[in-house]
C-alpha cells in the first residue's frame, strides 16, 4: 500500500480543512460574541436592579409627596391597622420587602441600627412586607425587627396597586422610599440600601438640614 496521496485528492483534503478551519473560527466568534452579548444583558439587568434614583420626576399620581398620595390603610405585625400618616412628622424609611427575598434580609439589620441609633431623633423605618403574615413575623423575630411592620397582601388589588402608585412597577425588592417631614419624597432606591446612602440622604434631614435630591 503506497503512503502517498493523488494530488486531487490532496487538493480535496486540502479545501476540506480550511472549510472545517473556517468553520471552527466562525463557530468560536460567534459563541463568543454570544457570551458577551449575554454577560453584557446580565450586568445590565444587575445594574437596572439596583441602581439608585432620586425623586427628580413625580410618580404616578403626579406629586413628589406623601401626602398627596392615595392613602393606603394596612395591618401590622402588632395587630393594629395603620396609615402612613401615624408617622407625619418623622424622617420616614418606607421599605418594601419579602422574605423570600435575600437582599431585604441582608440589609434589614442596618435598618434595625438606624431604628435603634436614630429613633430618638425623628427617623422612622416601616417595613411594608409584599408577603404572608406568618413568614414576616419569623423574619422579625429572627432579624429582631424594632420598626412597624405592615402587611400587604399582593392577592388584594388595592394591595397591590401600592408598588406602581410608589414608583415600583417593577416589583423590585427591596425598594425603599425616603419621606422628609414635611412629606416630600427626597429619595428612592433600588436593591440594597447601606450606610453610604443612609449617611446622604437620611442623616441630613435627622440633622435639620436638606439633602441634594428634590
Amino acid at each position: 500500500m503506497s503512503d502517498m496521496v493523488p494530488a486531487n485528492s490532496r487538493l480535496q483534503i486540502g479545501v476540506a480543512v480550511l472549510v472545517a478551519a473556517g468553520a471552527i473560527v466562525w463557530l468560536a466568534s460567534h459563541f463568543s460574541e454570544a457570551s458577551v452579548a449575554r454577560q453584557a444583558r446580565a450586568q445590565q439587568a444587575q445594574a437596572a436592579a439596583v441602581d439608585p434614583r432620586t425623586t427628580t420626576i413625580t410618580l404616578p399620581q403626579r406629586t413628589n409627596n406623601a401626602w398627596e398620595m392615595p392613602v393606603f390603610e394596612l395591618k401590622g405585625l402588632d395587630g393594629k391597622r395603620h396609615r402612613l400618616a401615624d408617622w407625619k412628622g418623622k424622617v420616614i424609611m418606607l421599605n418594601f420587602w419579602a422574605s423570600w427575598c435575600a437582599p431585604c434580609q441582608y440589609e434589614i439589620p442596618d435598618f434595625v441600627e438606624y431604628q435603634h441609633r436614630y429613633g430618638d431623633k425623628g427617623l422612622q423605618v416601616i417595613g411594608l412586607g409584599l408577603d404572608e403574615e406568618r413568614k414576616l413575623r419569623n423574619v422579625a423575630r429572627t432579624l429582631g425587627i424594632n420598626y412597624p411592620v405592615l402587611i400587604a397582601d399582593l392577592a388584594n388589588p388595592d394591595h397591590a396597586a401600592l408598588l406602581p402608585q410608589w414608583g415600583n412597577s417593577e416589583q423590585i425588592v427591596p425598594y425603599t422610599v425616603v419621606i422628609s417631614q414635611t412629606g416630600r419624597m427626597v429619595y428612592i432606591h433600588r436593591g440594597r440600601m447601606g450606610d453610604e446612602e443612609f449617611d446622604l440622604y437620611v442623616k441630613p434631614l435627622l440633622e435639620g438640614g436638606s439633602t441634594n435630591a428634590s
